[in-house]
């Protein structure tokens, strides 16, 4: 079987040549294994893309292809802090992503264990993030999904970002075909939520909500208890000033503010979270 074909070969293998070893994750738009690149021997991360079940065919079609696409765009994309795309394969009708595997846990599992991180640990993560997206940006990729679930801190203290261009591949921060809103919105940006398409300013803002949630415990908006209710309010620009960011509060008020041609660039991001 050519490499990224459908299917398997019989005996497990995804796109006839990754054997999947370990679940490793899973949530709204996929589930990922520790996976083994048999063909070059080599440990791999396979994430499976879940289509929304809603969909009809067409629908289900045109997803699939944007997930092809997408992962191609995000394949371009070659950064010591972006988990790099190796191939995108079809298995079961649905849409696999093959990806560079790095031992870690993301800022999101490491926020849950800890509630808050200093500063200091706030910005050089934010840095290396910082640093992959000016890369994507400077390449023409735009994240669209910048948040403490897609950032991995590997054992080694390196912060990678995954999961370039999966949330328009998957939907994620678009209103569904059934009126529905698929996954959180209290990371995007203010014209984002407004129905905008998510450029480079609104991958800032995301960055800048995902290291507030760092320092504050809490994305920067008020929890009016129901997703559609959040949406409005992030819409808004309605914005919590940071009260324990510290040495961060500069640079987040500048990453948040609500008009996105008044957002640094996210290469002056960088900069201000390594001064930090």
């Amino acid at each position: 079987m050519t490499d990224g074909a459908a299917g398997d070969d019989g005996h497990g293998l995804i796109a006839g040549r990754y054997r999947l070893d370990a679940r490793i994750g899973s949530g709204a738009m996929g589930v990922v294994w520790r996976a083994h690149d048999l063909r070059l021997d080599r440990g791999v991360a396979v994430k499976q893309l879940l289509l929304p079940p809603a969909l009809d065919a067409t629908e289900a079609d045109t997803a699939r292809q944007r997930a092809f696409r997408e992962g191609r765009i995000a394949a371009r994309l070659q950064h010591p802090n972006a988990i790099s795309v190796f191939n995108v394969a079809e298995h079961d009708d649905q849409p696999v992503l093959v990806m560079e595997y790095l031992p870690s846990r993301s800022l999101a599992a490491l926020l849950d264990d800890r509630g808050t991180l200093p500063a200091e640990e706030t910005a050089r993560v934010g840095a290396q993030v910082a640093a992959a997206l000016t890369a994507a940006h400077a390449a023409g990729v735009v994240h669209r999904d910048v948040k403490p679930g897609n950032i991995l801190l590997g054992e080694d203290g390196t912060a990678k970002i995954t999961d370039f261009g999966i949330s328009r591949a998957a939907g994620d921060v678009t209103l569904t075909s059934t009126g529905l809103f698929a996954g959180t919105p209290a990371f995007l940006a203010p014209e984002t939520a407004r129905g905008a398409d998510p450029d480079a300013a609104a991958d800032v803002f995301s960055l800048g909500a995902t290291l507030y949630a760092a320092v504050e415990g809490g994305p920067p908006y008020e929890d009016p208890g129901n997703e559609i209710a959040l949406l409005h309010a992030v819409a808004s620009g309605h914005v919590l000033p940071p009260r324990n960011a510290g040495a961060l509060t500069t640079s987040l008020r500048a990453m948040l503010r609500v008009e996105p041609g008044t957002r640094p660039r996210m290469a002056e991001v960088e900069v201000l979270l390594r001064r930090v």
